[in-house]
């Protein structure tokens, strides 16, 4: 039996995805599914467009996973979806309307929702279909979606829920406010960006016009909110101020010199401005000393009518006109270049304008504790444990969240106002505090407050934060509040994979509405990977050009390297250095398993009278290359399935790829050519039962990674290693006996090999061709050891491409113009007369020795510089250091090649 000569992807993976999904291969039946099971739910996209990236190295690494525990004997249900995505979408739509010169609000609220599910129904096709492309063993069967009327229910019952037990209030508080999406965020919705600014340093005279207070800010704009100078009480320099009164600058009222320990000595002048109404800290300081709070930048970012003058200005333009006139005033005393960090919309990157506002918050301390005390009782279990600090940290020190957002797309917030009890027209919305709310799924019949059936209501205008309906995923993906089948089958699932940015936003609030509603963790692992990076280090996004299209990347290479090259990448917690050299080496190695597997076809019968079986064997007759590779394959399914279980796939793949290139392919493979030449019926039969049955077991192992090539290969092998599974799927994972593992064949063979590759080395080194037979001497070495070189003298002869070894009995000096190969206590002498050109030969490695000391040279201004040691990732350094150990070692090879050339 043969294959094609070359690798074609694209037709292979369309074939088994349309056979996958023909069998109904990945959709199981709550009522068949039994423990053990491994049950894992998608992180929904966002329906803002294609996937990118950090999708696919979210969706593979799951996929991987699921395939595993599968494969493992588990049963195993992938559940996909899609998040509405709330600010992010709603951007992307604006953007497209004001690409026709539309606003939301030319539309109006109902027709742009129509749009708005018209645009979600094209990008769900489009991210479903590209999961499948990339090979993801979900099941499609039970697509969910966050807005779906399922998925609406879990909202508005965990909403209720959360209401009746008073977790959920409505309350004047400073909030996080977006001024280019117009709504508030949470606290981690905020990202901080180090930018480049100006602190100016104001002058605050005393109210009789006399020398007052410096003040140093960054936010000049502001001052005109200002109700307060405050200073640390510890501050000798103001206390002799403290208590007075100063005249506020350009306004002219006063206001008063507090003593506050918040305040930072060090920072400025020690003496800060007091703006209740505009900053988080100014706000607690009002709160501490009965301060005013004069709002002065309103919800359009512009200054409002409390400015005074300034009134309609943007932030911007109010900057710009204060700095002048406090100039003009002599009130500016400096101005200086100051970098600081700033808070900015983690969807739009605009600066966050903090406001005091009424909102709706979620209590969150009683929520957190029974978190805290799943991860600390083990019920919860972080990967990599790295992650669990921070993770305690964050819900330790946790505060409200703020759940209503100023935008159309998402989840109204089911709140209804009777309006005739409830006074909404002659004041904005969200001015009304004293508004009395009926939570309810649809317009109540009657008023609780008023007892009116007119059923004149009005809904609360706002939509629930995009992270509320996310937070419940686990549970209303299978029909939660419901007790459905699915539910009881598989809740809570085993394991959420994700990146460490969302581990706050996300996962957190996972873990504690699962243990509120459902009194049990939603998932007890959470396996936490990096993101997806450029090859410089930089995160990709399209204002810097460097956004890479995965199914690009899939065209060119083949979804089995793309996913490959990601994950043997994906160390837990680390970013990824995305390069397409990483996706050629994996495209690499797909051939290489492709030219391995059409070899070993190529040599097994077109039809089998019946499977080889390994069971048949007499290990005492086989041959020490059979041994070791049974030993070494035993050892490699021990240790990918120990990794795999320590969600250590990076690693697994590694370890995969290492025996699969290095070991079967180089050495029993290149061994199993010359004996599959041989006229020994018996010792071919032997040699083809390990080559099919290590070839087939190593394309199992591999199957997570490499889902489409496996397949493709399997369905050639099965006959010969008797297995009839329609897919791979549900072949199992390999388990070989323990007695296949022999320590003493793979430390002999190591030994040959060791021997082999020195004298490639120096063939390497040397430019000796490939084709060239050449002699060799063996000096020196045990008894044993030399014993052993002759014995399989077989294997060293092919692998090393020599013609002959000569033992000489008793020591013997170094050769003229002989290379020498060092393994295992013996020396290999290659008389090198008649083989080289001498001359040119030496000019070759002076020219090479010269670009390996400036290589040194300019690795070593690295490795031992501090501020690279301080400043640099542990994984950088450590890459730079095994770079300058491997290039000392160069230098020295180089060195001895040049002396055995010059002598």
């Amino acid at each position: 039996m043969s294959l094609d000569k070359a690798y074609a992807p694209q037709s292979v993976e369309e074939r088994w995805i349309s056979a996958w999904k023909e069998a109904g291969l990945f959709s199981p039946k709550p009522d068949s599914v039994a423990a053990p099971k491994f049950v894992v739910v998608i992180p929904p996209p966002n329906v803002t467009g294609a996937l990118h990236l950090g999708h696919a190295l979210n969706n593979t690494l799951q996929d991987v996973l699921v395939r595993w525990r599968r494969m493992s004997g588990d049963k195993t249900c992938w559940i996909p979806g899609t998040d509405h995505g709330g600010i992010a979408t709603q951007n992307v739509m604006e953007k497209q309307l004001k690409a026709e010169n539309l606003s939301r609000h030319d539309l109006g609220r109902d027709k742009f929702l129509e749009r708005m599910q018209e645009w979600t129904r094209e990008c769900k096709k489009t991210i479903l279909g590209q999961l499948e492309k990339l090979g993801c063993s979900l099941d499609f069967s039970r697509e969910a979606f966050t807005m779906d009327e399922v998925r609406a229910r879990a909202v508005r019952a965990a909403f209720k829920a959360l209401w009746d037990k008073k977790l959920i209030y409505r309350g004047r508080r400073m909030v996080n406010w977006c001024v280019r999406c117009g709504t508030a965020l949470s606290d981690i919705e905020v990202e901080y960006e180090e930018r480049k600014g100006r602190l100016w340093h104001i002058h605050y005279p005393l109210a009789d016009n006399s020398e007052g207070v410096v003040v140093a800010t960054t936010r000049p704009e502001t001052l005109l909110g200002d109700t307060a100078v405050a200073v640390n009480p510890k501050d000798a320099r103001y206390a002799h101020l403290v208590g007075k009164k100063l005249r506020l600058p350009l306004l002219g009222r006063e206001i008063l010199v507090v003593a506050d320990e918040a305040v930072d000595m060090a920072f400025g002048t020690g003496a800060v401005k007091v703006t209740p109404a505009h900053d988080p800290a100014d706000f607690e300081i009002g709160e501490r000393h009965g301060l005013p709070s004069i709002a002065v930048i309103a919800f359009d970012g512009r200054i409002s009518a409390e400015g005074g003058l300034y009134a309609g200005l943007s932030r911007e333009q109010a900057r710009q006109k204060i700095v002048e006139d406090l100039k003009a005033s002599a009130l500016l005393r400096k101005e200086e270049d100051y970098k600081h960090s700033i808070g900015v919309c983690y969807r739009c990157a605009s600066p966050i304008e903090p406001l005091v506002s009424l909102q709706w918050f979620v209590r969150m301390k009683d929520l957190a504790r029974p978190a805290l005390d799943a991860l600390d009782g083990g019920r919860f279990v972080i990967h990599p444990k790295s992650w669990a600090k921070p993770y305690k940290d964050w819900l330790s020190g946790i505060k409200d969240w703020c759940v209503s957002r100023q935008i159309w797309w998402g989840h109204r917030i089911p709140v209804w106002y009777c309006l005739d009890c409830n006074d909404v027209s002659s004041r904005p919305f969200h001015q009304a505090e004293d508004l009395k709310g009926v939570v309810s799924d649809a317009k109540p019949a009657s008023c609780p407050y008023c007892c009116s059936t007119k059923g004149n209501f009005m809904q609360d205008p706002d939509v629930l934060d995009t992270w509320f309906s996310s937070s419940l995923w686990p549970m209303s993906v299978f029909g939660w509040p419901e007790k459905t089948p699915d539910f009881e089958a598989y809740y809570p699932t085993s394991v959420l994979v994700t990146g460490y940015e969302i581990l706050y936003l996300w996962v957190a609030r996972m873990q504690m509405m699962g243990l509120e509603f459902t009194g049990r963790p939603p998932f007890s692992s959470a396996v936490i990977h990096g993101i997806v990076r450029d090859k410089s280090g930089r995160k990709m996004s399209k204002s810097l050009g460097n956004v890479i299209d995965p199914l690009v990347v899939m065209a060119k290479f083949g979804t089995d390297a793309l996913r490959f090259s990601l994950m043997r990448d994906a160390r837990l917690g680390k970013d990824i250095h995305f390069s397409e050299d990483g996706v050629t080496g994996a495209r690499n190695f797909v051939n290489k398993i492709w030219n391995t597997a059409r070899f070993a076809l190529m040599n097994l019968p077109e039809r089998p009278e019946q499977a080889y079986s390994l069971e048949t064997l007499e290990r005492e007759s086989l041959e020490l290359a059979d041994r070791w590779i049974l030993s070494r394959y035993g050892a490699l399914a021990e240790d990918v399935a120990a990794k795999m279980g320590a969600y250590q796939v990076a690693e697994a793949a590694e370890s995969i790829y290492g025996f699969m290139w290095d070991e079967f392919c180089d050495w029993y493979v290149e061994l199993a050519k010359i004996r599959l030449g041989s006229q020994d019926e018996g010792e071919k039969d032997s040699c083809r039962a390990i080559l099919a049955h290590v070839l087939n077991g190593t394309l199992k192992l591999l199957h997570p990674f490499m889902p489409f090539i496996t397949e493709e290969l399997y369905a050639q092998l099965k006959p010969y290693v008797g297995e009839r599974a329609d897919f791979l799927l549900d072949a199992g994972f390999p388990v070989p006996p323990p007695q296949w593992r022999d320590a003493e064949a793979e430390e002999r063979m190591a030994a040959v090999m060791e021997i082999t590759g020195s004298i490639r080395a120096v063939r390497a080194q040397l430019n000796i061709p490939p084709g060239l037979r050449i002699r060799a001497v063996a000096v020196g070495g045990s008894p044993e050891m030399r014993a052993l070189a002759r014995e399989r003298m077989d294997y060293i002869l092919v692998l090393a491409r020599l013609e002959d070894v000569e033992f000489p009995v008793g020591s013997e000096e170094r050769r003229p113009q002989s290379a020498t190969a060092l393994a295992r206590g013996m020396t290999f002498l290659i008389p090198l007369a008649g083989i080289i050109d001498f001359t040119r030969e030496r000019a070759r490695l002076e020219k090479e020795l010269v670009k390996a000391e400036t290589e040194i040279e300019k690795i070593s201004a690295k490795v031992e510089n501090p501020n690279f040691l301080r400043h640099a990732g542990a994984d950088e350094v450590q890459t730079a250091q095994a770079q300058y150990r491997a290039a000392l070692e160069k230098k020295a090879r180089l060195k001895e090649t040049l002396s055995a050339v010059l002598n």
